[in-house]
């Protein structure tokens, strides 16, 4: 009954496709749909982590993001590229400016380098419903940058963001709304593929007798907010699809301090290249 009293927003969470791999190919002129492709962090090194892998690379060869450079087999079609991150970030802008055609600025959140969430409310007598008018916006996004795309949407950023990776990126469009949550939700395990709970937290919840979105949902709310405080009520409520935050909810009062780390491809030693990456921190971060 509570669902009623919620806003019925259209936020989208929208994901690029293989996004290092399709620059990648078209920073080189290769089809990604047909040339297998490995983000290679450092060439000379046989111990280099691959740091994304196109589609073909990981059905034909079984090489996934996280294998190491001797992992990949010795085959002439295979093509190695070192990581560009000052093109990648440049694009990422690119796709940014691209989305601000269809809504203003404040109605697109910046999530990674790869994915944004976008407000289409309000937008339906510019563009018509939001699945037509994401189906726009990914035709526009393939003809020029060729890179394709899949995308959530839902009545807020947490069910828009569990739309796609539970569901869109494997039919690239996906709706979810709070009469799915049932359905489509509570389904869910292991935990870890809730958005927002890891590892640690999971094997905490499993001690519990948690082993499921819908264990946690049929959770008392006094027994977890007992055991976790504040991060209870909120496992809680997102366990019913149920998420109030804003799209660019200001930072906390009085917070004093704030941090944020990336993991690098390489070595960075040249000032160029280490202004390129905290010009990709500070984008995420004012976004």
């Amino acid at each position: 009954m509570i669902y009623k009293y919620l806003p019925e927003r259209k936020i989208v969470c929208l994901d690029m496709r293989s996004f290092y791999a399709s620059c990648a190919a078209a920073m080189e002129g290769l089809d990604i749909g047909e040339t297998p492709i490995a983000i290679i962090g450092n060439k000379k090194r046989k111990g280099a982590i691959v740091l994304a892998a196109s589609p073909i690379l990981k059905e034909k060869f079984g090489v996934r993001t996280g294998h190491r450079l001797f992992e990949i087999p010795d085959d002439p079609s295979i093509r190695l590229i070192e990581p560009k991150m000052d093109f990648f970030l440049r694009v990422s802008m690119e796709i940014t400016r691209f989305l601000n055609q269809f809504v203003p600025q404040e109605a697109i959140h910046v999530y990674s380098v790869d994915e944004s969430f976008i407000n289409l409310s309000g937008t339906e007598r510019l563009w018509g419903p939001p699945e037509q008018t994401m189906r726009y916006i990914q035709e526009g996004l393939y003809h020029q940058f060729q890179l394709r795309s899949a995308c959530g949407i839902g009545p807020n950023m947490l069910l828009a963001k569990l739309a796609l990776d539970l569901e869109a990126k494997k039919t690239d469009i996906a709706i979810w709304g709070y009469e799915d949550v049932p359905r489509k939700l509570w389904p869910v395990a292991p935990l870890r593929r809730m958005w927002g709970i890891g590892r640690r937290l999971e094997k905490t919840l499993n001690n519990m007798g948690i082993y499921s979105v819908g264990d946690l949902a049929h959770t008392p709310l006094e027994k977890l907010e007992k055991k976790f405080g504040i991060m209870g009520n909120q496992l809680y409520h997102h366990a019913h699809g149920i998420d109030l935050s804003d799209l660019n909810s200001a930072a906390v009062e009085e917070q004093v301090s704030y941090g944020k780390g990336q993991v690098l491809f390489r070595d960075y030693e040249e000032r160029r290249d280490i202004l390129t990456v905290i010009l990709g921190i500070y984008k995420k971060m004012c976004a």
